[in-house]
């Protein structure tokens, strides 16, 4: 039976294993009904990731869709129980229920920006993204109520970001919104990203960027070399630090230096205690 979950990243963060989760495609209505599901494809997610030796420490779950918001709740709830950082990744501005779950928990929110136009926003998010303006307001917010806020500056696509004036004004809204921390994320091109690229910024803007990955089918998924990946990036790099912004503050992608929780000891997936004192 699915777990509802899949990993979609694994990589390190300051004090050990940082995993990326989202759901999977039509399965969040069964984890919103079943939290006992949630919990044990959670269980079953981490174990897997810990039986080589190494701790996860920080879980980010990636909210997509709106209903997502509901098993986010029964996840960081968990997670926090059993002694897991908790990042929630989203380009969505999340719901009372959850921005208060948050502030209980201890959690860091990520928020997912990639221009300051709202359709070019979908178009590189996903048709459910909310405009920069409505993040950063809720960003605000969220600082105020003492929860750790950043940035996921991305995807970030050649032949848009590295042109004038397209990632300028985004890096100056979110000074003035007085949020610090920044992650830089290169992405990469596929067949519907392409097509909603043309519809929003035109066929001359759209095909530029398909030149600059090569695109040369309509299947498949292209990424830029290594070479003009970081070249894109250190482009990037320099308007935001010359706004005064901070990219990777800690020395990775998990923003630790934003973790404020106080939260329950580091339980192991694989002991007997696994499931003690959740509800």
């Amino acid at each position: 039976m699915s777990t509802g979950f899949q990993t979609l990243q694994v990589t390190s963060s300051c004090t050990g294993l940082h995993l990326l989760l989202g759901s999977r495609a039509g399965d969040s209505m069964e984890m919103i009904s079943r939290s006992d599901g949630s919990e044990f494809g959670l269980a079953t997610l981490v174990g897997e990731h810990e039986a080589h030796g190494e701790p996860v420490t920080t879980v980010t779950l990636r909210l997509v869709r709106s209903e997502d918001a509901f098993w986010a709740q029964t996840a960081l709830r968990w997670l926090s129980t059993h002694g897991r950082r908790v990042i929630l990744r989203t380009a969505r501005v999340m719901p009372k229920a959850l921005v208060l779950a948050a502030r209980e928990y201890g959690a860091t929110v990520l928020l997912e920006m990639a221009h300051h136009k709202l359709e070019v926003q979908r178009a590189l998010l996903g048709p459910e993204a909310d405009a920069a303006p409505a993040l950063l307001l809720q960003a605000q917010h969220l600082r105020r109520l003492g929860v750790g806020v950043a940035v996921q500056l991305g995807p970030l696509v050649a032949g848009l970001h590295d042109r004038p004036g397209q990632i300028d004004p985004l890096v100056r809204h979110i000074a003035a919104a007085d949020i610090h921390d920044v992650h830089l994320s290169v992405g990469r091109l596929q067949p519907a990203r392409a097509e909603a690229l043309i519809a929003a910024l035109g066929i001359e803007g759209g095909f530029e960027v398909q030149r600059r990955y090569a695109a040369t089918s309509s299947t498949g998924s292209w990424r830029l070399s290594a070479l003009a990946a970081n070249s894109l990036r250190e482009a990037v790099r320099t308007v935001v630090l010359g706004e005064g912004l901070v990219v990777d503050g800690c020395g990775c992608a998990a923003h630790c230096h934003l973790d404020l929780g106080q939260r329950k000891a580091y339980v192991a997936v694989q002991g007997p205690e696994l499931f003690a004192g959740v509800p």
